[in-house]
Order: structure tokens, then C-alpha cells, then sequence
């Protein structure tokens, strides 16, 4: 069940995170960055897959942590009056909730020029994990060996068929195209003010596997087994 957010709620969280995105053009650079070669064959499977695996405290409740964040939100918040009033400045014609420059941003996987998001994913998912993980069919597979034939552990590279999302990942839709992009979001450490920190960013939807012992350059921690 998704959890209610009222309406006014959802704008100004949506200003504040910078998650109203309606791009002046389809072909725009704006938006989810293209799947990388190794993933081209990878399907994706929808956020109900991922949460069989990830949402016990075992794993740090990564599920439960991104469904009640605002990515898990990004479908609802094109309902919004400010989302339809960017909507209108950017030159729309179609409300943000039904327009390709919007969706390709808002929805996991959405292809604006067939104007279809996947099979398996569900608009009202918002921008779910595999918006930055990547399609997760293989992934899938590689769990299931390990649940069900533990023997076979060392054949198995959790990692091989899962992405780690890195700064670019995040700025293919938070940039400076979005009509309600600011400066000045982020204050950095030495007190230069910017639109995006990867950083601070980052730490707002954190959601490490306590277990994990892969770790990136920004504290964020991966399972390895």
C-alpha cells in the first residue's frame, strides 16, 4: 500500500528536492542515463522482485527505505500545481503527468519516444531501483542460485549483473534543463553554494546493506555474499 502524502506536501518536497523535471525536449541530454553495454541484455522485472530479497533487517530494509522516500514519489508529484505550473513555463501542452519530457525522469525506464515505460514496471513505482541499479533480470537469477543452492556461492558474483549508481547516474535528471533547477540548493563544505551535491544527495536516500563490505568512494556499501 503506498503511503498518502497530501498534495501541498508533495510541492514543496518536490521543489526542495528538485524533483519536478519537465525537459523543453525529448531529445534533450535530460534525463535517466542510457543503460551501459555490459546491461543491454538485462530486462527489468519491477520493484516487488527487489523487495522478496532487500527489505528485512538483515538487509537494512533498502525496500522499505526507498518506498517511503520521494523517488518512490515521482509519478505523484506531476499531480502537483507546481509540477503543472513548470510544466506550462517549459512549453508543454499535455499535463507533466501524461508528457514524455516528464516521464522519462519520473518513471523507471521510460522511453519517451515509444512513450512506454517497461513490461514489468509500474508508473505509479516512480523511480525505483532499478532507475540506478539497473534491470534486474540477471541480478535476479544470480539471487535465486544463491537462496536456493547455497553450494553453488562461490560461482556467483553478486555484483556482476547489478550497477552501482555514481554521480553521472544522478545528474541525468538533476541539472540545470529542470525549470525548478536552483544554483543554490547545496551549500558545499568551503561555503560555495550549487545546484547539485552528489554528496549530500547521496546521503539522503541512503540505504546500505549492513552486511556489505564493497564501499564507494561516498560511504555507500554493497553485499558482496
Amino acid at each position: 500500500m503506498r503511503i498518502p502524502i497530501r498534495s501541498s506536501a508533495l510541492a514543496g518536497l518536490a521543489i526542495a528536492a528538485g524533483l519536478v523535471t519537465a525537459a523543453l525536449n525529448t531529445e534533450s541530454v535530460y534525463g535517466q542515463p542510457p543503460v551501459p553495454d555490459k546491461a543491454k541484455d538485462w530486462t527489468y522485472v519491477g520493484q516487488g522482485q527487489c523487495k522478496v530479497c532487500h527489505n528485512g533487517p538483515k538487509e537494512g530494509a533498502q525496500w522499505d527505505k526507498w518506498h517511503n522516500a520521494l523517488h518512490a514519489h515521482a509519478l505523484e508529484l506531476l499531480e502537483t500545481d507546481a509540477a503543472k505550473e513548470a510544466a506550462v513555463k517549459a512549453g508543454l501542452t499535455t499535463p507533466p503527468a501524461e508528457s514524455p519530457e516528464c516521464l522519462k525522469c519520473h518513471v523507471t525506464g521510460y522511453d519517451p519516444v515509444a512513450k512506454a515505460a517497461p513490461a514489468k514496471i509500474t508508473p505509479a513505482d516512480g523511480v525505483q531501483c532499478e532507475s540506478c541499479h539497473g534491470p534486474a533480470s540477471e541480478h535476479l537469477k544470480d539471487a535465486k542460485v544463491l537462496k536456493f543452492t547455497p553450494a553453488k556461492i562461490s560461482e556467483i558474483d553478486i555484483l556482476a549483473h547489478q550497477l552501482v549508481p555514481t554521480e553521472e547516474t544522478c545528474r541525468g535528471c538533476h541539472n540545470d534543463s529542470s525549470p525548478t533547477w536552483k544554483a543554490d540548493r547545496y551549500t558545499l563544505e568551503n561555503g560555495e553554494k550549487v545546484g547539485f551535491d552528489f554528496k549530500q544527495a547521496w546521503a539522503k536516500i541512503a540505504h546500505d546493506h549492513p552486511e556489505g563490505v564493497m564501499e564507494d568512494k561516498y560511504g555507500g556499501k554493497y553485499p558482496v555474499d
